[in-house]
């Protein structure tokens, strides 16, 4: 058996038993689409967070935010504070209900600077989404008194921080309502998948109501889904074996999403603010077993990252690289680095067969252009300063003290050269 390569983003959360589940789950064709098993998520994730909180899933994290702003009314002339450092997939959602995303800039710890936010604020806002980036508890309370005191609905963006902490409460109840990602690379993974979670039951209603007119996505769809950890479960072993830049992992990679049995996180067309058919979509019941299966993990998970962040913390004392405040709270879904020459370094690792992650390269990614999604370049300088700086190294639960070891020891070699 050949060593996998420390990749942050080929399927970093899967393990045996999900592999086996994943194929369980492939041959039960008439069980693709079970209401049982979506019940089960949402009764798992109601235990979890408590205190009056329901949870609804659908077939992704921005399927969610999207229902939430119809839900609350958003729409056209209507503006939403989120920050510049995210993913396209947010504004997107704004932009989808017909709504003007408004861009706050972010403080040094990757998350909406409170400093900042009062000034976004004018007669046409609505909502403020607040999103915890790689885990990393936001100053949730300060953003909440702002919300209040103007009257607007708080969004939680917990994407990057199920199981996280704020002052001994969970991320996700702090907000008017909260939304989750079962992303391929996110702290738990049924590939896609996302949920709502509130406790005002005229939200829920009204939500609950919509998702029962969504369609379920294709057949095909969820087959690639439910294709996607057994296919990496057998590329990923052989991924560095081969010369230089052609290996065999890498060629059946190409090869599973040249024939489209492998999707892709975002598609092209949202790469431009484009809407497409698949969001929203019901949750398929298959992708919500693997969910559910995964929430047995979530504090093995949570405290392997911590255990892996505090080796880095340790590990890179007298490097060149910035590292972040600590956070006990924090899950540390990625932990992030800031040096000037990111994609240099990003590309040294490469040639060494380490794929580290780089969220967010842009301060809008994958955008392909940012003022299709309604950002001004300069409006948020810190955020593109993160961007242009920041590298994520791995925390995955696959990921061992050796290969933070290699990690660090390729970090040191390559500031010696620079």
């Amino acid at each position: 058996m050949f060593d996998k390569p420390i990749a942050i983003s080929l399927s970093p959360n899967t393990e045996p038993d999900d592999v086996r589940l994943a194929i369980k789950e492939l041959l039960i064709f008439n069980g693709w689409y079970a209401s049982a098993k979506i019940t089960a998520l949402e009764s798992t994730l109601n235990d979890y967070f408590g205190d009056g909180f329901k949870s609804l899933a659908v077939n992704s994290g921005r399927s969610a935010l999207y229902l939430i702003l119809e839900t609350l009314g958003i729409g056209g002339g209507d503006e939403v504070i989120i920050q510049a450092f995210t993913c396209v997939a947010v504004p997107n959602s704004v932009l989808w209900c017909g709504a003007k995303p408004v861009y706050t800039d972010v403080d040094d710890n990757y998350n909406l600077d409170v400093n900042t936010l009062e000034k976004k604020i004018n007669k046409n806002t609505k909502a403020i989404v607040v999103q915890h980036t790689f885990g990393l508890p936001a100053r949730i309370e300060e953003i909440k008194k702002i919300a209040v005191k103007h009257k607007l609905h708080l969004i939680e963006d917990c994407a990057h921080c199920l199981g996280g902490t704020y002052k001994g409460r969970k991320l996700g109840t702090f907000g008017d309502i909260a939304f989750l990602s079962f992303g391929r690379d996110k702290v738990l993974s049924a590939v896609f998948g996302g949920a709502v979670i509130t406790r005002n039951d005229k939200i829920f209603n009204l939500i609950t109501a919509k998702i029962e007119r969504l369609k379920f996505p294709s057949r095909f769809w969820v087959l690639q889904q439910q294709l996607h950890p057994i296919l990496f479960s057998l590329l990923l072993p052989v991924y560095n074996l081969g010369i230089g830049k052609f290996t065999l992992g890498k060629f059946l990679l190409f090869f599973f999403q040249r024939i489209k049995l492998l999707s892709l996180p975002v598609y092209e067309k949202e790469k431009s603010g484009g809407k497409i058919d698949l969001f929203p979509r019901k949750m398929p019941g298959s992708l919500a077993s693997l969910a559910k299966h995964q929430f047995t993990k979530l504090n093995r998970y949570n405290r392997h990252r911590r255990e892996i962040a505090r080796l880095y913390f340790d590990g890179l004392k007298g490097t060149k690289v910035i590292t972040p405040n600590y956070d006990k709270n924090s899950v540390w879904l990625r932990y992030p680095v800031r040096l000037d020459k990111a994609g240099e370094l990003f590309e040294y690792a490469k040639a060494r067969g380490m794929l580290l992650g780089r969220w967010y390269k842009s301060v809008i990614e994958p955008a392909k252009d940012l003022s299709v999604v309604g950002y001004e370049l300069g409006s948020c300088p810190n955020a593109e300063k993160l961007a242009r700086t920041v590298l994520n190294l791995p925390t995955y639960p696959g990921l061992n003290g050796t290969d933070v070891q290699k990690v660090i020891a390729m970090i040191k070699k390559w500031s010696i050269t620079k």
